[in-house]
């Protein structure tokens, strides 16, 4: 990205921060990124043609992601079996290259997640998650399984993965969050245990 385009993007993580997009006005975008009314009117006509290149960076980058851990599942022609030692392990695999997108875009996908951003990012997202899970379900021969119908299966489980993201992300002090290491192993647990097993009992 070019330098003016860098700046306007930390300029929008700082103002969403306290005030909704629809709120914004392009003079308060650009005192937040330091640059000229002038210089934003080369590049957009508007805040909105603006977020939405934003929306469609971010998008871009994480379908590309996905598609480069599916070539490596892929060139390794190893299906994988349907075991909870199986699913853990294959998570760093399926899943890396997006973490590392993730992580060095973590302030604006933390900001597209947030209300201020007044756009539904999250379903977006898991739309595209969807697409890419069903093609890999195909590689590996799998579907979902009949306890419960379809829709269900693969909104909870998109749905499971994206808040997960989403949880790592909120974190406004990127010195603290969890290595990409550590993500990938929190991300690889929550796929192989139910909501039921997330509790214990009190001990008194």
């Amino acid at each position: 990205m070019k330098k003016t385009e860098l700046k306007l993007e930390s300029g929008l993580v700082k103002a969403l921060e306290n005030e909704s997009f629809n709120q914004l006005t392009v003079a308060e975008l650009v005192a937040a990124a330091g640059i000229s009314r002038r210089s934003f009117y080369i590049y957009y006509k508007d805040k909105y043609e603006f977020l939405y290149d934003v929306r469609s960076r971010i998008l871009k980058g994480i379908k590309q992601a996905m598609e480069a851990d599916r070539k490596v599942i892929e060139q390794f022609e190893v299906r994988r079996l349907q075991t909870d030692e199986e699913k853990y392990l294959s998570t760093h695999d399926e899943f890396y290259k997006l973490a590392v997108f993730i992580n060095e875009n973590s302030d604006m996908v933390r900001t597209l997640f947030s209300r201020n951003a007044t756009i539904d990012f999250y379903r977006d997202f898991i739309d595209l998650l969807k697409e890419e899970i069903t093609i890999r379900n195909s590689f590996h021969k799998i579907t979902y399984g009949t306890m419960i119908p379809t829709r269900y299966a693969e909104e909870i489980f998109a749905g499971e993965i994206i808040s997960t993201i989403r949880i790592w992300v909120s974190n406004h002090n990127k010195e603290s969050m969890e290595s990409i290491d550590e993500f990938l192993d929190i991300l690889g647990k929550i796929q192989i245990i139910s909501p039921y097993h997330l509790f214990r009992p009190i001990k008194e």
